[in-house]
């Protein structure tokens, strides 16, 4: 069951307010190629380096940025699976727009690989230079160019509730429901504070609910503080993880564990796995995970990321498979269908590209 509720807030502006204005624009090119950059991020940065704003180059490379009043700025410009560039100071004078040509880098970005024996230690905010800071980085700024993305486009989706097995395989048909959001994506979860504090599932009359980390979410400083990290070798050589989990369990409150798993050599954010944990697994269900979800992550032919695929799965009972006894599960998950940015016109609705089929498998909470 899935609750939305609507605030309409009124912001008046004095007239020096809308007519004050200090911004900086530009272009992103590769270095090598001097070629346009897009899906990059541009980070405007004050005299003392504290981040002002951020933005999204778009599919021309381009990028707008709009400063609180004069002063001195620079640019950072964060690209996935490469070194950062810094611009030179940039002096703002009141009203006045600059336009600031940035080269990205082209020195691309290792990520380590290290032994099994190596990946034992998990750690709060791991300090520069060690693997798990290198993993964090590259994840981060695919986190955060997903974030700011969602809040220029409008997507068509689906959401759907059904029962699988434990290979994901529909029991079902299901509920589908074909949802469009504008100014943000499908998948969303309610905010940090209210998971610090009640934690990621909550009991109620219908059911229980269960609430998936968003990018949001992985990005606050209360979800940093309260996970650590570390690295994790995946199956083959495709992939490396970064994996976290609570720093310490609350009795009566549910958390998450999970990893966040990095193609090796673009060092794109590939998927989220996550599971609840303090959830006990009642003995009838058997053998199989307990309640837990992934995201599914992908880039648009302009450069913006999104969550494409996701969906949590909570166990409801258990089946006979010939001589095999598994559990069944209620899956509420999502596609995102189409994408476009906010303020095209109609006709620039476009299919995401690795996006096709039926769907497999809302928001992001669920009800068993």
């Amino acid at each position: 069951m899935l609750k939305h509720a609507c605030m309409i807030v009124v912001l008046v502006l004095g007239t020096a307010d809308l007519l004050s204005a200090q911004a900086v624009r530009g272009r992103l090119l590769d270095a090598s190629s001097a070629e346009p950059v897009a899906g990059a991020l541009i980070v405007l940065l004050d005299a003392d380096g504290a981040e002002v704003t951020s933005t999204v180059t778009s599919a021309r490379g381009t990028y707008h940025l709009r400063a609180p009043g004069a002063g001195v700025f620079r640019l950072r410009a964060e690209r996935i699976g490469f070194q950062s560039s810094l611009s030179n100071d940039i002096t703002l004078l009141a009203n006045e727009t600059v336009t600031e040509e940035l080269t990205a880098s082209s020195s691309a970005i290792v990520l380590p690989v290290l032994a099994v024996e190596s990946e034992t230690e998990c750690r709060v905010r791991p300090e520069e230079g060690e693997a798990t800071y290198v993993l964090w980085e590259e994840a981060r700024k695919a986190l955060e160019v997903t974030e700011r993305t969602a809040a220029a486009y409008r997507f068509d989706a689906v959401t759907y509730q059904r029962h699988v097995n434990l290979w994901g395989e529909a029991l079902e048909q299901g509920d589908v429901q074909f949802v469009s959001y504008a100014g943000r994506h499908p998948w969303r979860s309610v905010p940090i504070e209210e998971l610090e504090e009640h934690g990621y599932a909550r009991q109620a009359e219908e059911g229980t609910y269960f609430y998936g980390p968003d990018a949001e979410v992985l990005l606050s400083d209360q979800f940093l503080d309260s996970h650590c990290f570390r690295y994790r070798t995946g199956d083959d050589d495709v992939v490396v993880g970064l994996a976290f989990e609570p720093v310490r369990e609350v009795d009566g409150r549910v958390d998450v564990d999970g990893v966040l798993w990095l193609d090796r050599e673009t060092s794109r954010l590939r998927t989220l796995e996550f599971r609840y944990t303090g959830i006990p697994q009642p003995a009838h269900l058997g053998t199989g995970p307990g309640p837990y979800g992934q995201m599914e992550f992908d880039q648009l032919p302009d450069g913006g990321w999104i969550v494409r695929d996701w969906w949590i799965r909570t166990p409801t009972g258990s089946r006979d498979r010939g001589p095999q006894t598994y559990v069944t599960y209620a899956q509420q998950g999502g596609r995102v269908n189409q994408t476009e940015r906010l303020g095209a016109t109609r006709n620039d609705m476009r299919p995401v590209p690795s996006v096709y089929g039926p769907p497999p498998s809302a928001d992001s909470s669920g009800t068993p």
